[in-house]
């Protein structure tokens, strides 16, 4: 059991790396609009699979195909976001709920429609080599996630507590009538921050992609990953949903990764794991381990 521990610590660092690149994003999301988008696993898929449309149908070059993949994340992003998000949000914020799943769903139909219910891959021939240190494994792509992971969540921290537009967000997600009284543009701010969360959710995607299989029904899963997550930091607190991201990581491969005496829970389980810490924060702490009584982001 031992030995095999450094190796689930890697694990736990990879998953923990992608579920903070998604669920940053819905972060973000919520601690503006206070809008809790459960399509958000649902873009991350839409992503992966542009990606394989551009790459593989399409066959264009690999960087081209990831420049078309982020326009057009872009564009839809603003295409969802007024007509799932917006023209509901000023009546009930329990509208959008009832919204975003929607959307999960044609997601999931038109995705099926178009590419078929059977698993895709990428070309075996990105990012699949693998390198070997004192007994641990990892990939190019592993190594990707990592690296690019602490890159964009430390642009997201410098933004946010080191520029004056950062500052605005904060000022808006602390109490937006007082900030539009002093002349803060609330729509603007609003579209960016959301379409920051799904370009997030959509690159998480693309990387998940060169670790797996595509699956039109992947985007339920992580969903409920990034609200475990969110749960486990605190809703609306974005560095506790980072923190809780790698705790959720952590968990997960720890859990199916150890044997408890000769108990071992299967593989096919980790995903319970996520539902199991959503149940256990929320009677323990019913507004999450990290949760301010301040601002939330």
């Amino acid at each position: 059991m031992i030995e095999i521990l450094p190796q689930l610590l890697v694990n736990a660092l990879i998953s923990g790396s992608l579920y903070a690149l998604m669920s940053a994003g819905l972060s973000l999301t919520y601690g503006l609009l206070k809008i809790l988008n459960f399509a958000h696993g649902h873009m991350m898929m839409f992503g992966a699979y542009l990606l394989y449309f551009f790459l593989v149908s399409q066959e264009y070059p690999f960087w081209i195909a990831i420049f078309c993949t982020l326009v057009v994340v872009t564009g839809f992003s603003m295409l969802v976001f007024n007509l799932f998000v917006r023209p509901f949000s000023k009546y009930e914020l329990i509208l959008t709920l009832v919204t975003t799943i929607a959307l999960s769903h044609i997601l999931e139909a038109i995705v099926s429609m178009w590419f078929g219910v059977n698993v895709k891959s990428y070309p075996s021939t990105f990012g699949f080599d693998s390198y070997e240190y004192y007994g641990i494994f990892i990939t190019k792509t592993q190594i990707i996630i990592i690296c690019s992971a602490l890159f964009f969540l430390s642009l997201i921290a410098y933004v946010i507590q080191s520029t004056s537009y950062g500052r605005i967000i904060r000022a808006l997600s602390e109490n937006p009538y007082s900030a539009q009284s002093l002349g803060i543009s609330r729509k603007n701010i609003t579209y960016t921050v959301f379409t920051i969360g799904i370009i997030l959710a959509a690159y998480s995607g693309i990387m998940l992609g060169f670790e797996t299989n595509l699956s039109p029904t992947m985007g339920s899963s992580f969903t409920i990953k990034c609200f475990a997550a969110m749960v486990l930091g605190g809703l609306g607190n974005l560095w506790g949903t980072v923190i809780g991201s790698y705790l959720l990581g952590l968990f997960e491969n720890l859990v199916v990764g150890l044997e408890f005496g000769e108990f071992s829970i299967p593989a096919g389980y980790k995903d319970a794991v996520s539902f199991v810490i959503i149940l256990v924060v929320l009677l323990v702490f019913p507004k999450g381990i990290f949760n301010r009584s301040s601002r939330s982001i």
